[in-house]
């Protein structure tokens, strides 16, 4: 082989994969493949992070493990001789002797972008250009790598922000797939237990199981597939990006010959690079806890609930039948008795719940804002409220037109693909079991609470919450579900 190819060959071997100049400080990683420790470090690092997410090789993707970083001091060895054998190797150093002339290159062409010699720069191609010495124009240009390498920063911290965040909605959605399975399957063994206890033949029920599931996992994957794609393009784009970012920063500390060599075309390409964002990927699932005929079956422990006007907030308007209740422009003279909440747009159901099985519906309409449940009886109705299980309160609520929560804050949003203008509300005192449906979407399953013993007696509960200009003005109305196919 040729002297200067095997030259050549033996410096590309070691030459760091990532800033493409001798490594420094090699580290070898669990695949094989050997980088700068600095870049490894750069590359890894995602700013805010616990980084407990998964690693992969920067040239093959295989995983990998931090931990396991191991110095490469065989090959530490080799860099430094190769190092020795003088400046032709440098790394990216074209020759500096004019191969026209045989002159060196001190001379630097501004609008070309071009090192030539003193005969070159003297030549008629170049008359009337603004051609002066290398070092004269390198501080121009360190200035401009300077402004390159603050755009590429600021494109990889975007680029870091994004991946941080892709991982958060990709593991927030795989618990709510989670989620929405268990709901599946708890909802469907509640449908069968309650037919079994009708002497209901319950084989369709089974079926409809099992194609839920299927929906859900076939789902699953394509949304999995998608989310995966988004990620695997944002870490090629922060790897190329770092690559950018080492590249200049390397150049800018070189000796004028070497930084200027195709200057121009390094910075036109670093600063018209622009990230590419994730392609949207829709995170609402599709299927649903949806049993035909369950309202049906639901309908068979239909309860006659009314308000009960002296548990009613003072600015709450009951109506005669206490079906119904809307929040009031004024606040009405009422006595304080113990019942009456105090602070809260509350109103309770009439009835007390000490046992078996209770379904009734409330149309919402298009509010913006309502809240449906059941409480304990000797909840606080003069005090600050929590709505919590923990506090008697086993209440959904929908804020600002479109955020649905069950209980406090602490429970996550909802998601519902239709919006319910009518709620269902299920209580099985003796299988501690409160679930609420959008009869709206085919009675889907909203939520259930998690189960846990009921002790005493329990009360509807209901909230139309304020009224909003020309929003939220409907009244919530009880259902009635006699004569309803």
């Amino acid at each position: 082989m040729d002297p200067k190819a095997l030259v050549e060959a033996i410096v590309e071997e070691v030459a760091c994969p990532i800033c493409m100049t001798f490594l420094k400080d090699p580290m070898s990683i669990d695949c094989g493949h050997t980088f700068c420790h600095s870049c490894l470090s750069g590359l890894w690092k995602v700013p805010g992070e616990s980084q407990n997410w998964g690693y992969t090789c920067p040239l093959c993707r295989a995983p990998v493990q931090p931990k396991n970083l191991r110095p490469n001091w065989q090959l530490a060895n080799v860099v430094e001789k190769v190092r020795q054998l003088g400046p032709c190797p440098e790394m990216g150093l074209k020759s500096d002797v004019c191969e026209l002339h045989g002159e060196q290159l001190k001379m630097f062409c501004q609008e070309d972008g071009a090192m030539m010699c003193k005969s070159c720069s003297q030549s008629p191609e170049h008359e009337a250009h603004s051609v002066l010495p290398m070092e004269d124009v390198a501080w121009e240009y360190k200035w401009k790598l300077h402004e390159a390498l603050e755009h590429l920063r600021k494109e990889q911290e975007e680029a870091w922000k994004l991946e941080v965040s892709e991982r958060k909605r990709t593991a927030n959605w795989k618990i709510q797939v989670e989620t929405r399975k268990q709901s599946i399957i708890w909802e469907f063994e509640k449908c069968q237990q309650l037919l079994e206890k009708n002497n209901l033949p319950v084989q369709y029920i089974e079926v409809e199981a099992v194609a839920a599931l299927a929906s859900l996992e076939l789902e699953k994957e394509e949304t999995e597939h998608k989310l995966e794609l988004n990620h695997l393009k944002l870490i090629q784009q922060s790897q190329t990006l770092w690559r950018m970012i080492v590249e200049l920063e390397e150049r800018s500390q070189r000796p004028a010959r070497w930084m200027l060599q195709d200057i121009h075309e390094v910075l036109n390409r670093s600063k018209s690079w622009s990230l590419q964002r994730p392609e949207p990927v829709s995170l609402e699932l599709r299927t649903n806890c949806c049993v035909l005929g369950l309202r049906k079956i639901l309908k068979t422990y239909a309860a006659d609930v009314r308000l009960d006007p002296d548990t009613a907030y003072s600015r709450l308007i009951v109506s005669e039948d206490r079906k119904c209740v809307h929040y009031g422009d004024i606040q009405q003279k009422l006595p304080d008795n113990p019942e009456r909440f105090y602070r809260y747009n509350i109103v309770l159901g009439s009835q007390c719940i000490s046992s078996g099985r209770h379904y009734w519906e409330v149309e919402v309409g298009n509010r913006s804002e309502w809240g449906l449940g059941v409480c304990k009886e000797n909840v606080d109705r003069k005090e600050v409220v929590y709505l919590s299980p923990d506090y008697g309160f086993w209440v959904i609520r929908l804020r600002k037109g479109t955020e649905y929560r069950a209980g406090t804050n602490e429970y996550p949003l909802l998601s519902l693909p239709v919006p319910p203008r009518r709620v269902g509300i299920f209580l099985d005192y003796e299988a501690h079991d409160i679930s609420f449906y959008n009869v709206t979407d085919n009675c889907s399953h909203i939520f259930t609470f998690p189960r846990q013993p009921f002790s005493g007696r329990l009360l509807p509960y209901f909230s139309p919450c304020y009224s909003i200009g020309a929003n939220n003005t409907a009244p919530l109305t009880i259902c009635s579900l006699d004569g309803e196919d």
